[in-house]
């Protein structure tokens, strides 16, 4: 808990701020559905869009013309750096000038099970960004099973690593988070992951992992994984780009498995010319606020929280012109402003 608190002290940037009210002009809005760019308006109000197309500004109404520039959906990471590389980083300012909105932690299986304790003081003292947690396996493994953890658990160690993964779901956790490739989570039995996915399924939570294997092994890795999505019929999502790996997860997603491997960096997306921008844009938005269960995110519609960011794509990758939390700009010309709008969601 101690260290979570200490990374995240680095997303706090200077006091709260107002939401702006706004309408921005003549830009081309991408709106996180894969939906072709088309040139609208989008009226922002009280931290929400209210409106998106041909909106006319009201008098006296805030105006930013963007025209020649793309206005998209703010960018969800899922894969945030490791917690001891954010400690090393002005981390809101690096997430936010990439178009970052929503930071989903613990990605490396180390997000506490007290999740309500955790989010807490960022109710208090926003944090710059909106953050959600995955509870950790590393976490819950270690709390029940101690200092002996280099072994399979017991039936009854699982049970106990079930109850605290329920009350972290119960408590705002979006799912759970194992890395496979390190200790303790890679010395658990297959049948102790799958006993946690199914009390994931019970919430609609997600299971976000990184492999076993992605050397010689990866054949029998991924296996695990898609039958984890299979049995336990829950969303799951893997950190990987190995091509194999990716190959067998694209054949299982074919046979209605749910499970998904995807690359949301925005540079690599772009360098990739067998899709669009618009597609591109989808996977960094709407795709992993789907999956994550992130509701209302993603998306540029009516009603939604406004996180929009601005950018024209041919300046990448210095950055974004203009990014928006939550209806207030977190980065404007650029550069990150003062403000500290996000949320802690659960």
């Amino acid at each position: 808990m101690r260290i979570f608190r200490y990374i995240l002290f680095g997303l706090l940037l200077g006091p709260p701020a107002a939401a702006d009210n706004l309408v921005l002009i003549n830009g081309s809005v991408i709106d996180g559905t894969g939906k072709a760019r088309v040139v609208a308006n989008v009226r922002i109000r009280d931290g929400k869009i209210t409106d998106v197309g041909p909106v006319k500004p009201a008098a006296g109404e805030t105006i930013l013309d963007v025209k020649g520039m793309l206005v998209t959906p703010g960018f969800i990471d899922i894969e945030t750096v490791s917690p001891s590389s954010i400690g090393k980083n002005p981390a809101a300012a690096a997430l936010i000038t990439q178009g970052v909105t929503t930071a989903v932690l613990g990605s490396d299986g180390t997000g506490p099970y007290s999740v309500e304790e955790f989010m807490l003081p960022f109710d208090e003292k926003p944090p710059a960004l909106n953050i959600a947690m995955l509870v950790g396996h590393a976490t819950v493994r270690r709390q029940i099973m101690g200092p002996d953890y280099k072994r399979s658990a017991t039936a009854d160690e699982i049970q106990r690593m079930s109850e605290l993964v329920a009350d972290a779901m119960k408590q705002g956790a979006f799912g759970l988070a194992s890395d496979l490739q390190n200790e303790p989570a890679s010395l658990s039995a297959p049948e102790e992951l799958l006993a946690l996915a199914k009390v994931l399924s019970k919430f609609g939570g997600t299971l976000v992992m990184k492999l076993r294997g992605e050397s010689d092994k990866v054949a029998d890795a991924v296996r695990e994984a898609i039958g984890i999505a299979r049995d336990a019929k829950i969303t799951v999502q893997v950190l990987t780009a190995n091509k194999t790996a990716v190959a067998e997860i694209d054949k299982a997603r074919a046979q209605r498995v749910d499970i998904a491997a995807d690359s949301y960096s925005f540079s690599q997306l772009t360098r990739d010319k067998t899709i669009t921008i618009e597609r591109a844009i989808q996977r960094m938005t709407g795709t992993p606020a789907s999956r994550m269960g992130l509701r209302e995110r993603g998306v540029l519609k009516k009603g939604a929280p406004a996180d929009v960011v601005v950018f024209n794509p041919q300046a990448l990758p210095a950055g974004m012109k203009y990014v928006f939390v939550n209806g207030t700009i977190a980065v404007k010309d650029g550069q990150p402003t003062e403000a500290r709008p996000g949320q802690a969601l659960r």
